[in-house]
């Protein structure tokens, strides 16, 4: 048997006081067991809620089990730790294709920076981040984790959008796709995790239109400037003209 099926096996008999009946087989349990996705949700929604109460430093597996009804075992089967299971209820709560695809490379990244502002502007979401970074940067296992569940598939949502737009001739061949999503998500998060600041509402605008001006491609021609109105100053004549209203004549008239 290995370390993890003795560890599951451990925590499946363990005689803990908020063990969950339901999770209880009176059978032996089988190698690949399916797990049940209801326990999940229930899970994750529950970590979600205390976020929401507590913040990140409140949260504690206890906590979730006692809210779920749902035993530590379970919960600790699924995941390992606290950080891990912050990590899949963020992932859950925004989705895996937050870029939606209206047709239109600005529509598609004003969509998902207008989204990106109003979840940070959440006091929640920034404790959350905060509290969750420090682990990240002490636990190079657990920040893996974090690129692959939750920044990996948003980077994937974002290079699909991008693709589409070289596709429909908006955007540079050449483009940097993580340079455009560091460029969009670099001064949100430095702006209310770093600094504590609320976002304003025209930051998506400004950061959209720093991408589209450094990888974007002109679609439509550009408006035709106006004519340079010609003045009366030009010359020296029309300088006097300006000045008395007279019609200057001719020198060395009479």
């Amino acid at each position: 048997m290995t370390d993890e099926r003795q560890r599951e096996a451990t925590l499946e008999t363990a005689p803990t006081g908020d063990d969950d009946p339901r999770d209880r087989d009176p059978r032996p349990r089988q190698p690949g067991r399916p797990r049940d996705p209801g326990y999940d949700r229930a899970i994750l929604d529950a970590t979600l809620q205390v976020l929401l109460d507590k913040g990140y430093k409140g949260l504690t597996i206890d906590g979730v089990a006692a809210k779920t009804g749902i035993g530590r075992p379970t919960i600790y089967r699924r995941w390992p730790s606290k950080p891990a299971l912050v990590i899949a209820a963020l992932a859950q709560s925004v989705g895996l294709s937050p870029t939606p695809d209206t047709g239109a490379l600005r529509s598609d990244l004003l969509a998902f920076q207008r989204q990106q502002v109003r979840l940070m502007n959440s006091p929640e979401s920034r404790r959350t981040t905060a509290g969750l970074v420090a682990d990240l940067v002490a636990d190079p296992e657990l920040s893996e984790v974090y690129f692959r569940d939750y920044i990996a598939p948003r980077r994937e949502s974002m290079r699909q959008a991008l693709h589409r737009a070289i596709n429909r001739g908006e955007l540079r061949a050449d483009a940097d796709f993580d340079l455009i999503y560091d460029m969009l998500l670099g001064p949100l998060f430095m702006r209310s995790v770093v600094r504590g600041e609320p976002l304003g509402p025209d930051l998506a605008e400004r950061t959209v239109e720093v991408v589209l001006t450094a990888f974007g491609k002109p679609t439509t021609p550009r408006r035709p400037s106006r004519p340079r109105r010609k003045s009366t100053v030009d010359t020296p004549r029309g300088a006097i003209a300006s000045r008395t209203g007279k019609k200057p004549g001719r020198r060395g008239a009479g």
